[in-house]
């Protein structure tokens, strides 16, 4: 099954990467890049430039600084001197949500507005990438972004970027079935009417982006309006540095998931086809409380059990089978990527046998966040601890 959907993303983005070559249209949409930040001083001044390096004209760059207590403040200064059009906001510290709100609905004036937070930058064609696919496709309300780990250095860091590429492998074939559900917050892009529609992100919850691409769902279906992903669209993002700050990044986001899918729970099982398709209904949605998290749930057994066979009765072959179908897997993921040159390939190759080993690190703090969210359940179905605060782990 892995190898099917690697193999079925590989020929999605084939077919992508040919039209884009001989697509030259002019561009007529313009796009806002909005910004929220707090305490971005290491990397604020990277993101800004990132955007303004892009080789796309039609943008506006607006940064909403959140009440910061560091240096952001003056860098964004030293910024706007630099770029006269960049516009800076400075407020009393509110939340990421309501810093967003406020750059869509006061600040923004193209048709497209992009997320990008202040620890992340973009690729140089990232912004007419993203316009072409607009443009391309009328249907289109949000689009999520190919995110890469930048600057992995320790065995933690590059186990977050082997995740990265083999989960955004995965989501390059959702697309052709419809099943893109969440739009992350990195690059994540939007027309701006249908955010105006929607009243904006929501303000009581840590994953502002899975609740906001859950009401646009609600709001929109998506046999009509569609939410899909950008394999094209490069964005990158620092890792989380030690196991602890992972464990704190995973908790946020699984808890965080978990509130938007009771909040939005009308989605599970609707019996709306017209507006909603049955395979992201019926299927994808119910299959992230069933099958991922239980599953999940009963890995550490069935490791034992694996080993058990391991021990008493020498079955390698098993064994063997999973680390092949890892490494294959692997293979494919890393190398279809065209950023990257012969040394890194040959890199990507000989630590491709470590691939299943080094997701198991992850799949450590993603069990850690599935139980401490099962303690914390009262919270998550009664939503009795609304909130948007800002959550960072260390730069």
């Amino acid at each position: 099954m892995s190898l099917i959907v690697a193999n079925l993303s590989t020929a999605y983005k084939i077919k992508r990467r040919a039209k884009s070559r001989t697509d030259q249209r002019p561009k007529k949409y313009g796009i806002s890049v909005i910004i929220p930040a707090y305490n971005e001083e290491k990397g604020i001044v990277r993101c800004v430039e990132s955007v303004y390096q892009n080789d796309f004209s039609q943008k506006e760059v607006i940064v909403i600084d959140d009440g910061s207590t560091d240096d952001t403040a003056h860098l964004l200064e030293k910024l706007k001197k630099k770029y006269p059009s960049l516009i800076t906001v400075h407020q009393k510290n509110s939340g990421k949500a309501t810093a967003l709100n406020k750059g869509i609905m006061e600040y923004a004036t193209c048709p497209l507005v992009m997320v990008l937070d202040g620890d992340s930058f973009l690729d140089k064609s990232a912004l007419k990438n993203m316009v072409r696919h607009f443009e391309d496709d009328i249907r289109l309300v949000a689009m999520a972004t190919n995110v890469k780990i930048s600057g992995a250095k320790n065995i933690l860091e590059y186990a977050q970027l082997v995740e990265y590429q083999i989960g955004n492998k995965y989501k390059e074939a959702e697309p052709a079935f419809n099943l893109e559900y969440i739009v992350g917050g990195i690059g994540s892009t939007f027309r701006r009417k249908a955010l105006l529609l929607v009243k904006g992100y929501d303000l009581d919850s840590v994953t502002e982006d899975i609740s906001l691409s859950m009401k646009m769902i609600r709001a929109f279906g998506n046999k009509k309006a569609h939410i899909s992903y950008a394999e094209d669209v490069y964005c990158y993002t620092p890792p989380a540095h030690n196991f602890k700050d992972l464990k704190k990044q995973r908790f946020r986001w699984k808890y965080g998931r978990f509130k938007a899918l009771v909040k939005y729970k009308d989605l599970f099982f609707s019996t709306n086809f017209k507006k909603y398709s049955f395979v992201l209904t019926w299927w994808k949605l119910p299959k992230i409380i069933f099958f991922e998290e239980f599953m999940m749930l009963i890995d550490p057994f069935m490791l034992v059990f694996m080993g058990y066979l391991l021990v008493f009765y020498l079955d390698l072959k098993t064994l063997l089978g999973v680390v092949v179908t890892y490494f294959l897997v692997s293979i494919i993921a890393r190398l279809s990527d065209q950023q990257y040159d012969l040394k890194k390939s040959i890199k990507i190759v000989l630590s491709a046998p470590l691939t299943i080993f080094l997701l198991y690190i992850i799949n450590c703090a993603d069990y850690y966040s599935l139980i401490k969210s099962i303690v914390k359940h009262k919270d998550i179905l009664t939503n009795s601890n609304p909130s948007s605060k800002w959550d960072h782990i260390k730069r």
